[in-house]
């Protein structure tokens, strides 16, 4: 059986950013299943339009040249990814009636029945965790069995919507192979923002854990983990590390639902890592609550070069609407503990325009920017969407309308947008322009080794007007997610 996985890319990442791997990392979902399949005597290609950028008809060619007998596609909200990979299954439906379409990751998870009734073409979606559900459906589809005793998928069948008990959640992860990185290898991987190079190494992506405790509120992980929080044993964490060091791979990015979950098995992996001189630059995303000395500390000697904290808000009204529990002061004083160890770059992530939200909190949350001591601040605008708890009260409160917003998730923010944006875009040029960051920006440079290595491997880029321009104009860009209400 020919099996075939598409990492679709919304049109925006086409067009506008051209070859860039602006925001496309290697799809670890989609590998750990292929890492699975292969494992089990299975075969796959993927094609990755993400991180590639190929226009749609590029993919089709390629999907033609495969003959895939099942297609996999990578489905996010967010991005709009689900979209365009409809739009992508219905012209290859026509071209083959009989290959089987099949939807998974958060998208499918949270819509699986309406995609179904709105999209004949699509003919299965795999529901939460896709390793063991892939195998099971590829084995059956090739066998010619019935789906029924399959856990986790919903389907079509005589006309009729199928959902199929869920699956429980993998309990030892270390039961699963490694992600099979040999299906990318023809892909140079960056972290490229707006033709900015955030490194200057063979990069991928990693995970020691699955899942998250915590429970923010517009976050859907909570629904995909049931809040639980399972982990790989350090052992074989560091054996995927030598693996990946073996294979000429320098820098990383964890991308666990949360990382230093507990911080002590945390420093214990990071102590591992020294101790089998493993020498990699990497990124995590961090909540500011978990952090103390210590935790910092390992992660600076263990490779540790840039740290994103959620700091989300400067009202403690929104942070508690968001479930997040802690306070703006946390927030700073995490910060100050990263910048006193030399962590090289600290990034600070803000959600604004939450459910009630005023503009005069907005500017309050972006004004916090400029006073805690981060090096660049990353200002989303929030939408919600199916699998989070604020999607669900505002459908239950008929706020919003599911049925209208399912596919694309909705801004629901008080103010209007349009200054919504403005001030925005006022925040980051601000950030930007004052003069004592400026100085403290080169005075870090210039006693960082791993901050000159970035900056040599963007001197086209800094010597381009152009390009210079570009990265400038992607800086200051105002993120949005979801459709306007």
């Amino acid at each position: 059986m020919k099996i075939c996985f598409i990492n679709p890319a919304p049109r925006s990442y086409i067009v506008e950013r051209g070859n860039e791997t602006t925001g496309a990392y290697p799809p670890l979902g989609i590998l750990y299943i292929i890492g699975y399949l292969k494992r089990e005597g299975y075969d796959s290609v993927l094609i990755d339009q993400h991180a590639t950028k190929i226009p749609t008809t590029q993919v089709l060619e390629k999907v033609k040249k495969i003959d895939p007998d099942i297609i996999g596609f990578n489905t996010l909200t967010n991005i709009n990814m689900g979209l365009r990979a409809t739009f992508i299954a219905k012209i290859i439906k026509k071209w083959n009636p009989n290959v089987k379409i099949v939807f998974g990751n958060c998208h499918a998870t949270f819509n699986h029945d309406r995609i179904l009734k709105k999209y004949p073409f699509v003919d299965i979606c795999v529901r939460g965790e896709g390793e063991i559900t892939f195998y099971e459906l590829v084995s059956a589809l090739e066998k010619n069995r019935d789906l029924k005793s399959i856990l986790g998928i919903t389907y079509r069948e005589n006309g009729k919507i199928c959902i199929n008990l869920d699956r429980p959640l993998i309990k030892d992860l270390d039961e699963l192979p490694f992600p099979d990185r040999d299906v990318i290898r023809d892909i140079e991987y960056r972290q490229n923002f707006g033709g900015f190079n955030a490194d200057y190494g063979k990069f991928t992506t990693i995970q020691s854990s699955r899942g998250c405790t915590f429970n923010c509120t517009f976050c859907c992980q909570g629904k995909l983990s049931k809040c639980t929080w399972r982990t790989r044993s350090i052992s074989h964490v560091i054996d995927e590390l030598e693996l990946l060091n073996s294979e000429g791979y320098t820098n990383l990015y964890w991308v666990d639902g949360n990382f230093t979950n507990n911080p002590n098995r945390a420093v214990k992996l990071f102590r591992e890592i020294q101790k089998n001189n493993l020498d990699f630059i990497w990124v995590c995303d961090q909540r500011v609550d978990l952090v103390n000395n210590l935790l910092l500390y390992e992660m600076r000697k263990s490779g540790c070069r840039t740290i994103s904290f959620g700091i989300e808000s400067a009202n403690q009204r929104i942070l508690n609407y968001f479930n997040k529990g802690f306070t703006p002061q946390i927030a700073i004083d995490a910060i100050r503990k990263a910048r006193k160890i030399g962590i090289d770059f600290i990034l600070g992530t803000f959600l604004i325009g939450a459910p009630t939200e005023t503009l005069e909190e907005i500017k309050k949350t972006l004004l916090l920017a400029q006073k805690v001591e981060i090096d660049f601040p990353q200002f989303h605008i929030f939408g919600t969407f199916p699998g989070t708890e604020i999607w669900d009260n505002l459908v239950r409160e008929r706020k919003i309308d599911p049925d209208k917003y399912w596919e694309n998730g909705v801004k629901v923010l008080v103010p209007p947008l349009e200054i919504v944006e403005e001030e925005m875009r006022k925040a980051y040029i601000d950030f930007i322009k004052r003069p004592k960051y400026l100085f403290n920006q080169t005075l870090r440079t210039l006693k960082s080794i791993h901050r000159w290595r970035i900056v040599l491997s963007n001197l086209k880029t800094f010597t381009n007007f152009k390009k210079f321009k570009k990265f400038y104009e992607f800086s200051t860009k105002t993120w949005t997610h979801g459709i306007k209400l």
